[in-house]
């Protein structure tokens, strides 16, 4: 099950979709080729909106591209149903370590939030 944290305040959310144009029931979405894909619908638009309204773009490691100045991103893990969150804390640090090793703690914590 794929995980995403939002940015602004922290919220961890397994990603679902119900439909992005005909209704269906609650899928969990997955990681394809082509980024977030939901079994019924297909491939997904990369923005994230947490149930605080805060909106994103996710980032899919090994998918998306690197994050760019100016936008904010949304981490994704991927990790089993019900994980705790000292799990998925851990895999968020190990997502933005990779992450910042390319382009340095300081535009981690703009792309991502603080940390």
């Amino acid at each position: 099950m794929l995980y995403a944290r939002c940015a602004y305040c922290g919220y961890i959310v397994p990603l679902s979709c119900s439909g992005t144009f005909m209704p269906h029931m609650t899928v969990a979405v997955e990681i394809t080729g082509n980024g977030a894909t939901c079994p019924m619908c297909g491939p997904l638009p990369l923005i994230f909106t947490c149930p605080f309204m805060h909106t994103q773009y996710l980032y899919l490691p090994g998918v998306s591209a690197m994050p760019q100045q100016g936008y904010t991103y949304a981490a994704v893990v991927q990790a089993q149903p019900g994980a705790s969150k000292e799990t998925l804390d851990s895999g968020f640090g190990q997502v933005l370590e990779k992450v910042g090793a390319g382009i340095g703690k300081g535009a981690v914590e703009a792309f991502f939030g603080q940390h």
